[in-house]
């Protein structure tokens, strides 16, 4: 979509006021070492897609989301250096797997780096991911006013993280707080996990053809 290194100007006019009411709304605890109360940074996507598409920021284009034509290997390649900083593992009858090159390139099942648990939201249940960094627990929720948005665990205050839509042209947006570049990578891996899980549900749930890459569905568990 984008073939410059910097994305149209248009995508950031409504986005300097909405992060500047939301700095002041949100008074966000000095106590946290993630969390200050600068603006967050916009990862805006050039197209609506999690499995390919390149994340933009003011200062131009930061990451690039690659998935190859089976559909079983998802890449995010930190744009600065050209570096592969995460990798998604696909497979058919075994956990997913994601890799990171901070963490000594090990492989970990994604269920137990993003563990999914029920908890009750007023007199419902609902489903919420814990994701755990080396800085500690963080915690992925869907609410009324974020699709997707990362707290600090046990808080639902203020999120560190969340998503947010973008209508001309439509895209969408992952709007992070001042992190630690690993903390940084971490998040946006999982942000493409959880999105791309919630797009499958509702495209099931709409009885449309599953989102793949060509031929090739892709579902991540």
């Amino acid at each position: 979509m984008a073939s410059s290194d910097s994305l149209p100007s248009a995508y950031y006019l409504n986005d300097t006021m909405q992060d500047s009411q939301e700095s002041r709304e949100e008074p966000w605890a000095s106590t946290s070492t993630l969390v200050n109360p600068d603006p967050p940074v916009n990862y805006i996507f050039d197209r609506n897609s999690v499995i390919s598409a390149t994340l933009y920021t003011r200062s131009g284009p930061a990451y690039r989301i690659i998935t190859n034509s089976e559909v079983n290997r998802t890449e995010l390649c930190d744009l600065t250096d050209h570096n592969i900083v995460a990798t998604i593992k696909r497979r058919d009858f075994l956990p997913n797997l994601v890799v990171f090159a901070h963490r000594n390139g090990k492989s970990m099942k994604i269920n137990k780096w993003l563990k999914r648990r029920r908890v009750a939201q007023g007199s419902q249940m609902t489903t919420v991911n814990d994701l755990v960094t080396p800085s500690g627990h963080f915690t992925w929720r869907s609410d009324d006013r974020h699709r997707l948005a990362l707290y600090l665990e046990n808080q639902t205050d203020f999120p560190i993280a969340y998503s947010k839509k973008l209508q001309d042209p439509p895209t969408l947006a992952l709007c992070l707080r001042s992190c630690s570049d690993n903390d940084r990578i971490e998040i946006i891996t999982s942000f493409i996990i959880l999105e791309h899980r919630l797009r499958m549900k509702e495209k099931t749930l709409q009885g449309n053809t599953l989102y793949g890459v060509g031929s090739q569905f892709i579902m991540m568990r």
